[in-house]
């Protein structure tokens, strides 16, 4: 049985990430990734929410300024990590929490989320009113966040696990694939769809004890990091285009910039437009949410995790090993270990932030 049978065949005629990853397992970290093309700030402390908190102008600002309208909708509370104030330094001129929906008719999914088909009410009454000029609107889905209360729902179930909290989770992507195929549906019902560029991500995995971990915020390893990507672009990719190289948040920005023929002046911005070939020595950095709890590492099909506590530093070939299965920190002498235990040079790669830049 299949989790999402229209996000797979949408990927057919779109362009997929096949070694796509989060920066920080985590929701907040992740939306900055995504919307303003850099690393998030390392910590606890929602610091990109506070006045003056992203150091450079995001996708939403950027488009703004070229005369975009933007939005942004979420069906879980305007509290939940202070998104309201998070979506207006994204530069989102209007936000629509779960507050300003009626949840007559709706399932609550989880302790702070209602079921994602009650943002389409809204979406489709602010297309509407906005169909004739150019916009940016985020989608910010809840279903698929703890404490996953999918099983039932008006969709039915599936059983795809004995684990019950693992079975509700997934019935959870799989409404969630529903409700992409109601969105999509409402654009071409407004004859939007063909004018339209679809940028679908995850914003982290989800652990279940496959490394002794739960949820997303610490879980360091690829059920926590990896996450689906695909744009679809009617006109685009008609084929189904592949980016076989890592890549990661940072790198959609630059990707949705070159396709809409801007170029960014006086600076570039940390990631890679999925247009072209990555970098065949690119590296990623990763971190867990909490601060000084772990910090990863992949080049190439190597991984390298180190833990600030007691528990050893880790190494994994994925290509052969792509569950995380086998310690290669374990084998004795093991050369690589000598030039990546490096973990300082971790995290001075996530603060070195580029800092000036326009059109």
């Amino acid at each position: 049985m299949k989790t999402t049978p229209f996000l797979d065949e949408l990927a057919k005629g779109s362009l997929l990430a096949e070694h796509a990853y989060t920066v920080v397992p985590h929701t907040f970290k992740a939306s900055v990734s995504v919307n303003c093309g850099i690393e998030p700030d390392l910590g606890q402390e929602h610091t990109e929410a506070k006045p003056n908190g992203i150091p450079l102008p995001c996708l939403a600002s950027l488009l703004k300024d070229q005369g975009y309208v933007t939005v942004f909708f979420q069906s879980s509370t305007k509290d939940l990590d202070n998104f309201e104030d998070l979506a207006k330094n994204l530069g989102y001129e209007e936000f629509y929490p779960l507050e300003s929906m009626s949840t007559e008719s709706f399932q609550q999914v989880s302790s702070f989320s209602y079921e994602d088909n009650i943002m389409l009410q809204p979406s489709e009454e602010w297309l509407r009113e906005h169909k004739d000029t150019s916009y940016v609107a985020e989608y910010r889905t809840g279903a698929g966040h703890y404490d996953y209360q999918c099983v039932p729902n008006r969709y039915g179930s599936e059983n795809f696990s004995e684990v019950d909290e693992l079975n509700s989770y997934l019935n959870c992507l799989r409404y969630q694939d529903f409700f992409m195929k109601n969105l999509i549906d409402q654009y071409k019902e407004l004859g939007l769809y063909d004018k339209s560029i679809f940028v679908i991500f995850g914003d982290h995995g989800e652990g279940f004890g496959e490394h002794g971990r739960y949820q997303h915020a610490d879980t360091i390893y690829e059920e926590g990091l990896k996450v689906p990507l695909i744009i679809h672009a009617p006109g685009w990719f008609l084929n189904g285009e592949r980016v076989t190289g890592l890549s990661n948040h940072t790198d959609i920005l630059p990707t949705v910039l070159e396709m809409l023929g801007y170029e960014v002046k006086d600076g570039r911005y940390r990631g890679y437009s999925l247009l072209h070939p990555l970098p065949a020595d690119h590296t990623l950095m990763f971190s867990c949410f909490h601060e000084s709890k772990c910090l990863a590492s992949i080049q190439g099909s190597e991984k390298y995790i180190y833990h600030y506590d007691n528990q050893p530093e880790e190494l994994f070939d994925l290509s052969e090993d792509p569950l995380e299965k086998r310690n290669l920190a374990n084998d004795g002498g093991n050369q690589e270990l000598t030039t990546i235990r490096t973990p300082a040079s971790h995290r001075s790669l996530f603060t070195s932030l580029p800092r000036r830049f326009s059109r």
